[in-house]
């Protein structure tokens, strides 16, 4: 086994592509090359041994793949990358590389490969020289010299590595036998050290073989009787190693695709097509993919199965050198996971803004007084920020998926499902929705994705909305199957989030997860009660005070973190101490406050909304003095002439501060000055829009 598979990639964003496509396996690196830009091979190779010296790594067995191309003749996979072709056992390319090379004597050193092509050698044929660097090679006619490097050497008796006296770059041959290279190297550890010293450029295959030759180390080369590759050059090669012959004949390619696919004429590759695509209807020789550009965009590209993409300016002209870079690995992948499976259960949600109201849904607060608050369902830069997908496994355990978190976790047993009494557990969340679900460990196989593409600590909502999220796709993936066109049990959904986050420990009232699985701006009411049932019902708003309302208000993160359950603590046991009956007092005046909030809302009285809106945060400190700190106070004070109301969206200190200026051109004037001079480095106005959808399946 390696000590570390190191994966290079030519600049960030192709390596923040690989990485997300590597998330959760241990023992893998990716090494963007330095100043984002390409520095070849062996400046890549150098990169990556003074990272190790500096990480501190020098013994061991140690895998360099190099993966920096672009792909451009295989456009089918260029924004995933050539290593991370799905090969037909399902695995990428990328782990047979890493079999192949994990098969080869396991002499301590560097061994550096390929990323785009898998060598299918006999292993016990290799032997690496204890002192230098060493080739391997193969015999091989002039058709294959003419293309690939070759060794010049005499090959010992036994097999023994020979000594190099030369090695041609794609050398002009018409006959006999040559020593073909097969890109592999390794590199003992002495040399690597000495190679820290190179500059970072050049081709490991071109420059280094001159260096070697001119005495920077022993060079070596180790030849197999023979070997074969498997590479993929072009989209016809793409098509001739992983096509599958339709039953009328015609070959296709067709992966990761959500979009129904109705008719294809042979030759067809089609890759990454989401379900909004529509029905998929291509003639022979053409293919489709689509790039999911941004955080919601999607480029669908339309080739023909002979463009190169290389030498015919179509990678130019479709602009793929500027779209790659902003390609959103975690909605590929999350596409793919729902495509590769069976079936797929993919559920969706905003966030909420808590207007007026809160606290008020707490149990057991609303249990003993009933709740009501005003809340708005919203995205935030044009996107859901909340996503669970589930899909089926082949065997019964259960697999966790974090996206925005990049971790993994798979769970063997009913023992480790049941383990999920601390919060500060990132698969604590899951584990608890099973349990709530009644999901029984060993029944089915599961693939959890889960994702909240928001800060952490918000205020937003954001972990009771993931709650529902999860158990409402597990609910339909039980129960009642990987079904599209389902809708969410709204009241049932809500009720077990409740039971939810009694199993985490963590507390909390029903808004969260109500507010974000109903549509809009909504009053919403319970009444007293063990069992609460919630109705939530549409605040309508004027459409030109909405408009006027939207250009005033802005959602900034203050950059504070916190964790709901302190506040929440404190105020229960405020309200359970009820000092002079003044807490019930504050609750009174915390569900009409939400009441006159949602009148002033639906008749457009703007001034109204925002003085309820005040007495709202006023109310909150009154409740708990930790639902601000200074730092909050700070951004409140800096912006309080133009601002006609402030508050936390959440239960207070810190997260996503709401806020309502007192005209559109003071909206600007605050944007402009918590922008200049941010309180934290991740402080940020957010667009925001209101939804009008709520969670649903997708």
């Amino acid at each position: 086994m390696f000590d570390l598979v190191i994966v290079t990639a030519a600049n960030r964003a192709q390596a923040e592509g690989y990485s997300a496509q590597l998330r959760g396996r241990k023992g893998f690196l990716v090494v963007p090359d330095p100043g984002d830009r390409r520095v070849g091979s062996l400046g890549a190779t150098v990169n990556v041994l003074r990272i190790l010296a500096r990480k501190h790594i020098g013994s061991g067995r140690v895998l360099i793949c190099h993966s920096g191309g672009d792909a451009k003749r295989t456009p089918a996979y260029a924004a995933m990358g050539k290593a991370f072709v799905p090969m037909p056992d399902g695995r990428p390319m990328l782990d047979h590389i890493v079999d192949a090379m994990d098969a080869l004597p396991s002499s301590p050193g560097v061994i550096v490969c390929c990323g785009d092509v898998v060598p299918r050698l006999n292993p016990k044929a290799v032997r690496f020289a204890a002192k230098g660097v060493t080739g391997v090679a193969y015999p091989d006619g002039p058709w294959q010299a003419q293309r690939h490097g070759v060794y010049v050497a005499k090959p010992e008796k036994g097999g023994a590595p020979a000594r190099v006296e030369g090695f041609l770059q794609k050398p002009k041959v018409a006959r006999g036998r040559f020593l073909v290279d097969t890109g592999i190297m390794h590199i003992d550890w002495p040399t690597a050290a000495k190679m820290r010293t190179l500059p970072i450029a050049g081709d490991i295959y071109e420059e280094f073989p001159r260096l070697l030759l001119a005495g920077f180390s022993q060079f070596k080369v180790s030849v197999a009787p023979r070997c074969g590759f498997f590479h993929i050059g072009s989209s016809r090669e793409l098509l001739k190693l992983l096509g599958h012959e339709e039953p009328n004949g015609a070959t296709t390619l067709v992966d990761g695709v959500e979009a129904p696919v109705e008719m294809l004429g042979g030759d067809n590759i089609v890759t990454n097509v989401p379900a909004e695509y529509g029905p998929v209807r291509l003639k022979k020789g053409e293919c489709l993919t689509s790039l999911p550009v941004g955080k919601s965009g999607w480029y669908h590209l339309r080739y023909r199965i002979d463009d190169s993409f290389k030498d015919d300016g179509l990678w130019e002209r479709h602009r793929l050198g500027e779209k790659m870079p902003r390609v959103d690995h975690g909605r590929l992948l999350a596409l793919r996971a729902c495509a590769s499976a069976a079936k797929c259960v993919r559920v969706t949600a905003p966030v909420r803004i808590d207007i007026a109201g809160g606290w008020s849904d707490t149990p057991p607060i609303c249990e003993l007084e009933g709740g009501t608050v005003l809340a708005a369902a919203v995205r935030l830069d044009g996107v859901r920020p909340i996503e669970v997908t589930v899909s089926p496994r082949r065997d019964r355990l259960v697999k966790v998926i974090s996206r925005d978190l990049g971790k993994s976790r798979l769970l063997k047993s009913a023992r480790e499902v049941a383990d999920h009494s601390d919060p500060g557990d990132w698969c604590c969340l899951v584990k608890s929705a099973l349990a709530v679900c009644g999901f029984k460990f060993g029944s089915a196989g599961l693939d959890i994705v889960i994702s909240a593409d928001l800060p952490k600590g918000s205020g937003m909502g954001t972990s009771s909305i993931l709650g529902a999220a999860t158990i409402a796709a597990i609910l339909q993936a039980t129960e009642v199957g990987f079904v599209r066109g389902a809708k969410v049990d709204v009241e049932r959904v809500g009720a077990l989030t409740l039971a939810l986050e009694r199993e985490m420990h963590t507390g909390g009232g029903w808004e969260d997860q109500f507010a974000g699985m109903t549509p809009g701006v909504k009053i919403m009411r319970s009444k007293p009660g063990a069992a609460q049932k919630v109705s939530a019902r549409p605040v309508v708003v004027p459409p030109k005070a909405m408009r006027e309302l939207m250009q005033r208000s802005l959602l900034f993160f203050t950059g504070q973190k916190r964790m709901a359950r302190n506040v929440l603590r404190r105020v229960l046991g405020f309200y359970a101490e009820n000092p002079h009956g003044f807490a019930k007092t504050l609750v009174d005046a915390l569900k009409r406050n939400a009441e006159t909030a949602a009148k002033a809302l639906g008749r457009g009285d703007l001034d109204a909304f925002a003085a309820c809106v005040n007495r709202y945060w006023r109310d909150k400190r009154l409740l708990d003095a930790g639902s601000t700190n200074e730092k909050v106070d700070d951004i409140v004070d800096l912006i309080s002439d133009r601002a006609s109301a402030v508050t936390l969206t959440g239960a207070g200190g810190g997260g996503f501060m709401y806020i309502i200026a007192k005209s559109a051109a003071d909206a600007r004037r605050i944007r402009a000055t918590l922008e200049s001079d941010p309180p934290s480095p991740d402080s940020r106005v957010y667009a925001f829009s209101v939804d009008d959808v709520g969670m649903r399946f997708e």
